[in-house]
């Protein structure tokens, strides 16, 4: 009896391992349970270049990209032992890798930003989704939430892989804005959240920012929103329609896809 052809293996499915577990991911990514760089050690400070951050891995997602099965990691870095760092002070930094399956089903690194932004306040808990913004493209979603005394202050961060590295590609958000803390039941409510605009025109997201402005006394709440497409590895504002116009018509155009 005839075996299969090589097309035919070719299209049997190959298994893939499981997830390396989170010790040997972070020796993938960083090596080991600690790092040492001058980037860190400026990050904390400007500390000793002789610091070694602690690293904890706060996130995973498994999904496909590309048809290519692929591991988001998400890192929390602290200047030593996280419950020793949890003033509310103490800001961690963030760190993020991708692993991908090859073609035999072993997982491999394939990209990573060893520091990429500032963590959650106090080292606290991590806010992290994975979103789908086309059909063959994932952002990592990272919201910050800050609250000093009354005034808030949040951010949305859309974290993307690229050229063989994990990047920043968008940060939007406010700060010190006046909450209920400080000004009772005058104050709206405060928040951020993305939405996805895409399959069917790109990756796009619209990021709404909704926050106080004023003191206490006049305070009024404001919403911002704010229509992102993803070029050249970071969101951008979508092209106002209005901004096509004929360069001879003086009427009026619109400066952004941001309104409140």
């Amino acid at each position: 009896m005839c075996g299969p052809t090589p097309s035919a293996w070719s299209q049997v499915p190959v298994a893939i391992e499981s997830p390396p577990s989170a010790d040997v991911a972070m020796r993938m990514v960083y090596g080991g349970a600690t790092w040492r760089d001058e980037r860190v050690a400026a990050f904390f400070g400007g500390r000793s270049t002789t610091l070694r951050a602690e690293i904890r891995e706060v996130f995973r997602a498994r999904y496909v990209e590309g048809e290519v099965d692929k591991l988001m990691l998400v890192y929390q870095l602290t200047p030593g032992p996280r419950d020793q760092f949890r003033c509310d002070a103490c800001v961690p930094a963030l760190g993020a890798a991708v692993l991908a399956a090859d073609e035999a089903g072993r997982w491999k690194l394939r990209a990573r930003g060893l520091l990429l932004m500032p963590g959650m306040p106090g080292s606290g808990d991590e806010d992290l989704q994975l979103l789908q913004i086309a059909d063959e493209r994932w952002t990592l979603r990272s919201r910050r939430y800050d609250n000093d005394r009354g005034r808030e202050s949040r951010s949305e961060r859309l974290v993307i892989e690229r050229n063989g590295e994990v990047q920043l590609a968008a940060d939007l958000g406010f700060e010190d804005k006046l909450g209920a803390l400080a000004c009772g039941a005058r104050a709206a409510p405060q928040s951020s959240g993305v939405s996805v605009l895409s399959p069917g025109v790109g990756p796009r997201v619209e990021i709404v920012l909704r926050f106080n402005e004023g003191d206490c006394a006049s305070i009024q709440p404001v919403v911002q929103r704010t229509r992102l497409e993803l070029r050249e590895g970071r969101f951008q504002l979508v092209p106002d329609p209005l901004e096509k116009q004929d360069p001879d018509d003086d009427g009026p155009t619109a400066a952004s896809a941001a309104g409140r």
